[in-house]
């Protein structure tokens, strides 16, 4: 990447146990929104709002791989994986702020993640190094009026962050894809297809392998 492109630099973290159509429809949305390119994959290892993955790091990556295996600009960064210890975002952020200092750093994450902002580590110092763009389907509710650190850094619609600039949240509509990891799980225990919710090369990956049963 340019030292001197200011596109927006989307940071897309999860377990992604395992990685679905949801998440590879709501990013392109969200490069769309964005008017972004680039976008870092971020499997957790140890996340500290959740159970454990139930996949193993090799599987959960190699599924990742395989889904965005099409998108030259997509890349996967195992640094929360192998850091021992919780998978704190600021620590993340930290870094890739330290090693893209002319990007515009981008964290994403879903509504139900971003209300419960205030109870990640450190969670302010978040915006001292990005902004946070908001995923939400079409019937989602948000919180009305919403929380005031909430209003006060939210980017009115059509206005788009300023190269470089942190602090923003910004709300992204991202298409009405009913599935999850959880349901894509409970699926599979039930010897169930799932080949409309992940990508066919993630089908036959769990099948091979024999995960989730």
């Amino acid at each position: 990447m340019s030292e001197f492109d200011h596109t927006p630099l989307i940071v897309f973290g999860g377990t992604f146990d395992p990685v679905h159509i949801g998440h590879l429809q709501a990013v392109t949305r969200l490069c769309e929104s964005l008017n972004a390119t680039n976008v870092i994959w971020l499997p957790v290892g140890e996340p500290p709002h959740r159970s454990s993955p139930i996949a193993s790091t090799q599987h959960r990556v190699a599924m990742l791989r395989l889904a965005i295996a099409a998108q030259p600009l997509f890349t996967i960064d195992a640094r929360e994986i192998n850091r021992v210890g919780p998978s704190y975002s600021i620590l993340t952020l930290s870094e890739l702020r330290a090693e893209h200092p002319h990007r515009t750093l981008c964290l994403a994450v879903g509504l139900d993640a971003a209300l419960n902002l205030p109870s990640w580590h450190r969670w302010e110092e978040i915006f001292d190094l990005a902004g946070v763009a908001v995923m939400h389907r079409p019937g989602w509710t948000f919180p009305n009026p919403l929380p005031d650190w909430w209003r006060q850094r939210e980017t009115g619609d059509g206005v788009m962050p300023l190269p470089g600039s942190t602090g923003w949240i910004k709300s992204v509509a991202v298409p009405p894809v009913d599935v999850s990891s959880a349901d894509i799980r409970l699926d599979l225990a039930k010897k169930k297809s799932v080949e409309m919710k992940v990508p066919l090369a993630i089908a036959q990956y769990i099948r091979e392998h024999q995960l989730y049963e």
